[in-house]
């Protein structure tokens, strides 16, 4: 008899303890999913507030290119390429005197062509012509660098192209970004205080695509044949206006809403 009744009472421990285990694991399911979620709802309750600013830096260029073309015309593609080669580096030679490296001299084109008669078969001579650029890290300089390749022979004379260096126009739009920061804040402080709300802190920032530099001074690209240069102001020296140029930014900040 006490064997029977320690059975059922140990059918029925198991049973119990197996219903226990069930619930307890419904429970804690019920409660991680609902914990989980409360967390995810609040989440998405929380409010923000955005605001975008905008800021520049303003710098005088530091760098400046220039362009000019070499070519020369002869009976033979041999004898002007002679000729060409020969102007292209007494333009170098003077160039590096004046304190430009060789590395900042770069060849973009080469090219050399037969001159044909109106019969389009008799061919009259042979031009050989190089297009060349240079670049200059030192603005103070481009005005000589211009009247050297223009009294040296050079043709198509162009530029200079002011531009910042790469370290300052990282230097320029860190300075941007900063003023761009400080103006979004200022922005948020004033709207928030008038709409009366309280900003908590900032949750997000933003910056908008970069803006290439603005140029409210920009002399105007020089164009010119040597020849005509020369036989016109011959005692003249080239005057170069780097004038400044703006670098701005576009920031926007979130904030959260107390």
């Amino acid at each position: 008899m006490n064997s029977t009744s320690d059975k059922k009472l140990a059918v029925k421990t198991a049973l119990l303890a197996a219903i226990f285990t069930v619930v307890l694991l419904m429970l804690a399911n019920y409660f991680f999913n609902h914990s989980w979620n409360f967390f995810e709802n609040s989440q998405m309750r929380t409010q923000s507030f955005s605001v975008q600013g905008t800021g520049s830096a303003t710098g005088t260029p530091d760098q400046s290119d220039v362009s000019f073309t070499v070519s020369k015309s002869a009976t033979t593609a041999e004898i002007a390429q002679q000729q060409t080669n020969t102007l292209m580096n007494t333009i170098i030679n003077d160039l590096q005197k004046n304190g430009v490296e060789k590395k900042d001299i770069q060849t973009d084109d080469y090219n050399s062509s037969p001159n044909y008669a109106d019969d389009g078969t008799t061919i009259l001579n042979y031009t050989v012509s190089e297009d060349v650029d240079i670049t200059i890290h030192d603005n103070s300089k481009a005005n000589t660098t211009i009247d050297i390749v223009t009294k040296d022979g050079a043709q198509n004379v162009s530029g200079p192209d002011l531009t910042f260096s790469d370290a300052k126009q990282q230097q320029l739009e860190n300075q941007a970004r900063i003023n761009a920061i400080d103006n979004a804040k200022q922005k948020a402080q004033s709207l928030a205080g008038a709409a009366g709300m309280h900003l908590g802190k900032v949750i997000n920032v933003q910056e908008n695509q970069a803006t290439p530099p603005i140029y409210p001074i920009h002399p105007i690209p020089m164009l010119f044949n040597a020849k005509a240069a020369v036989s016109s102001a011959p005692n003249i020296p080239t005057q170069i206006n780097p004038g400044q140029n703006i670098v701005t930014s576009t920031i926007t900040l979130t904030y959260q809403v107390l």
